[in-house]
């Protein structure tokens, strides 16, 4: 059974086995009377992540299912009873298949995990300034700061986490480790920004079984700077010390940079350092996926609960997009194989999104798991019938400033 199909499964299991969960509820009396918009049906809605017209949305889902839609409002009333940890068992259930999974992409056996954090633009509610923060010159901008440990060899994201904007990066990155314990991921290589780097956090990072690769800022350490190619520097912390493995690689622009790590010479020689640490960017491919493709920002409410549900269910829908990506590209390799092309060639991601949106929810609600396995593969057809060349030295485009990213007209929020 493939990842894409494994993924379906898993999430109508957790529709359909939601009313028995305690985590669903936030209020012990809701969802317990038979409704139109059940727990069930309010699942559906939120993990296709609307980003239009929220009306037009629940009207499409209704008229799929050839009943009467609810409005809006009986929809924004729903969700405040749902619990945002119920939508995140969704997420986690990705990262849970790709944990298990034993063919994984590693580097020297290790599974290479990018961890960074990013600004997330919020609606200028009252309770969303008072629950996550605010940013700006004026700091009147409410934001939230956003957490990913991602998979840059599997497209896999192994964990999200969702704070207050002034959340210490370090402490989410604390919590992605203790996730990727949980995932029986130990002793995973991560690759970290120069943000990262301090005494306690190196040092916490070692006591908890993992391996690293993080950049450094200049004058951090002075012994550090001094080093002029390879050596090693001692870090104490709490009473222990710790030796450190400090690399200077030359970019191509002539610039320095400075890595460290506790891998050895033979795990990570330094002329494979710079490739092995750039390997980083593709958690900023994630981000843009998710900002700019899945457009996480354009938020379906303006409280706390909706943020967390929106939050959750767009992290949940890339994984799926993913898995459905990997699929339609194997189709496109084995198609392009005997041709003498330029590039390589590789699904397109906006046509993934867009055709995953458009049949999420036949699939979804198909029972046989041998017709939705058909869906699927005809799927993943569809969105290999369009390939795009690979172009070597791409960059994601830069977020457009928050004030013109989602005009007022394509927004889903309730007011």
């Amino acid at each position: 059974m493939s990842l894409k199909d494994v993924i379906f499964k898993m999430s109508r299991h957790l529709i359909e086995t939601c009313e028995s969960s305690e985590d669903l509820r936030l209020k012990q009396t809701a969802f317990t009377r038979k409704r139109r918009l059940g727990a069930q049906n309010l699942l559906r809605i939120m993990l296709h992540r609307l980003v239009d017209s929220l009306q037009l949305g629940i009207d499409a889902y209704y008229d799929f299912l050839q009943e009467d839609p609810v409005s809006k409002q009986a929809f924004s009333k729903a969700r405040a009873n749902l619990n945002p940890e119920y939508v995140r068992k969704f997420a986690d259930g990705i990262a849970e298949i790709h944990a298990q999974a034993s063919d994984a992409p590693t580097y020297a056996g290790m599974r290479l995990i990018a961890i960074d954090g990013t600004d997330i633009a919020l609606e200028n509610s009252p309770a969303l300034k008072e629950a996550f923060g605010c940013s700006g010159p004026r700091k009147d901008a409410a934001t939230a700061l956003g957490s990913l440990a991602y998979g840059p060899l599997d497209h896999a994201i192994y964990d999200c986490q969702l704070a207050s904007y002034a959340t210490d990066e370090r402490d989410l990155a604390i919590r992605h480790m203790e996730r990727l314990t949980e995932l029986g991921l130990t002793g995973s290589l991560l690759l970290l920004d120069r943000w990262y780097p301090s005494k306690a956090f190196i040092a916490q990072t070692l006591n908890m079984g993992f391996f690293f690769v993080m950049r450094v800022r200049e004058k951090w350490n002075l012994e550090v700077d001094q080093i002029k190619t390879q050596g090693k520097v001692t870090i104490s912390h709490d009473g222990q010390v710790f030796s450190i493995r400090v690399l200077k690689i030359r970019l191509s622009s002539g610039e320095t940079e400075t890595l460290l790590t506790n891998l050895n010479q033979k795990q990570m020689p330094i002329r494979n350092a710079g490739e092995l640490y750039f390997k980083r960017w593709g958690i900023e491919t994630a981000y843009d996926t998710l900002k700019s493709k899945l457009q996480l920002e354009n938020f379906s409410g303006k409280t706390v609960v909706s943020v967390y549900q929106d939050f959750y269910a767009t992290v949940y829908l890339a994984g799926l997009a993913a898995a459905c990506a990997e699929d339609a590209d194997k189709h496109i390799s084995a198609h392009d194989e005997e041709k003498q092309l330029k590039y390589s060639r590789k699904s397109s991601q906006n046509r993934t999104i867009a055709k995953l949106r458009e049949q999420f929810w036949i699939i979804l609600l198909e029972p046989s798991d041998a017709l939705r396995s058909r869906l699927l593969e005809r799927l993943c057809l569809d969105i290999a019938s369009r390939p795009v060349s690979i172009r070597p030295g791409r960059s994601p485009v830069h977020k457009p400033p928050r004030s013109k990213r989602f005009p007022i007209a394509k927004k889903a929020v309730l007011p």
